[in-house]
């Protein structure tokens, strides 16, 4: 059983994937959250070290006038600023180093996907999933057009890459036997 198991899981990650619009979008969405967390990762920690956010927090409050009353954008930017500058230096710290890693980690699943590697589906597939709980609960508690399309993106991964029938593919044939692919290269070889 582990032996057939080893054998799959060789014959499954050593294909290559098809790059289709759909893992090219993929590609996209990774590459656009590696430079976000990456680049804020490493903007918090640098403000976080210099004393810097704690100061921009009260020149933005004082200089912007932020209140409940102002526009929606001067409200979100109130509620950012607010929530992140509240943070003690070493929460702070955690979520820069949290962003850098998930940055990284996003990375990791854009450059498998442009190099064709199977584990890369895999990878982006199962980081997709395991944020759903945590974003439906994210919307439950707090809804917002962002976050719903956060959600709505990463279901539509979900979904793409096993409707796509690339994801979970059947067992390779038996060890005696050849791939269907294998036999005409064999015929026209001999």
């Amino acid at each position: 059983m582990a032996r057939r198991m080893v054998t799959w899981m060789r014959w499954e990650f050593s294909r290559e994937i098809e790059l289709t619009a759909g893992v090219r979008l993929i590609i996209l969405d990774r590459l656009v959250k590696v430079v976000t967390l990456v680049v804020g990762g490493i903007v918090l920690l640098v403000a976080e070290r210099t004393g810097w956010l704690s100061g921009f927090v009260a020149d933005a409050q004082q200089d912007l006038n932020l209140n409940p009353g102002s526009s929606l954008w001067e409200r979100a930017v109130n509620s950012v600023v607010h929530q992140f500058g509240s943070l003690s230096t070493s929460v702070q710290t955690i979520f820069a180093i949290a962003a850098i890693l998930y940055g990284l980690l996003e990375a990791v699943e854009a450059f498998g996907l442009v190099r064709r590697r199977r584990w890369a589906e895999y990878l982006v597939f199962l980081a997709t999933i395991a944020f759903i709980p945590v974003e439906i609960e994210e919307l439950a508690r707090h809804p917002s057009a962002l976050k719903g399309l956060a959600f709505a993106i990463n279901v539509v991964i979900a979904v793409y890459l096993v409707w796509r029938k690339k994801l979970f593919q059947p067992r390779p044939p038996s060890e005696g036997l050849r791939a269907p692919s294998a036999e005409p290269a064999a015929a026209v070889g001999g």
